[in-house]
């Protein structure tokens, strides 16, 4: 079955790895970058930092023509299990108001996790701000596994189409953001997030068919 897969990256970095780990390079916020044979093609988009810059991307994506949504960066880690350059696939996606469940997690994990990476499946929480100290281990305390501030938000443009949410971790609560070795960790992580992108075309060419309008929101 044929898969025109979109992925969002936040940032232009992210971006970039992906592009690059898809064989193609585009240039600019808007620009987008088709990659594939037939009617199987890869479109990467950098949809910006942040909730505000998510939300709009959101909005303008809803009428896109896609079959599967791949919301792909990096993050820090919650869960004190959670090391740096571990690979974190959303099972649920909770945002302020609404918990988001992704059928899709534990394919895409499995798949994943054969080709070698270190892959953890559980909550990510989408924070409004960077996560520091308490409000780190508060959210730990919830069973979270990882916060980024896109991806509940940029869920909503997946509608009923499958979404799948795969993440680095950069930072975590033993190596908090503005120490040193955080540039070293962001690089290690993109290096990562590169390697993670070459294996979403394989994995979107084989999501089992009743996975593909099984992303809904649980109450």
């Amino acid at each position: 079955m044929s898969t025109r897969m979109l992925i969002c990256a936040p940032m232009r970095l992210e971006a970039s790895a992906l592009r690059s780990a898809l064989g193609g390079v585009a240039h600019g916020q808007e620009a987008l970058r088709t990659a594939g044979l037939g009617a199987d093609s890869v479109t990467v988009r950098r949809t910006g930092y942040g909730p505000r810059r998510s939300a709009s991307s959101a909005v303008r994506l809803l009428a896109a023509d896609f079959d599967v949504l791949v919301i792909a960066g990096l993050a820090g880690g919650l869960s004190p299990e959670v090391r740096s350059g571990d690979v974190i696939v959303a099972d649920e996606l909770r945002g302020h108001r609404e918990v988001l469940r992704c059928d899709t997690a534990h394919s895409l994990a499995a798949e994943l996790t054969r080709s070698g990476f270190p892959v953890r499946c559980g909550p990510v929480v989408t924070a409004d701000a960077l996560v520091r100290g308490q409000r780190r281990a508060d959210l730990a305390a919830t069973g979270a596994l990882a916060v980024d501030m896109e991806s509940a938000v940029l869920a909503q443009a997946a509608g009923h189409r499958p979404l799948a949410v795969v993440r680095v971790v950069v930072d975590t609560a033993q190596q908090p953001l503005l120490r040193p070795g955080t540039v070293h960790r962001a690089m290690s992580g993109l290096a990562r997030l590169h390697a993670v992108g070459s294996c979403l075309r394989r994995w979107g060419r084989h999501i089992p068919p009743e996975l593909r309008t099984t992303c809904e929101e649980a109450l």
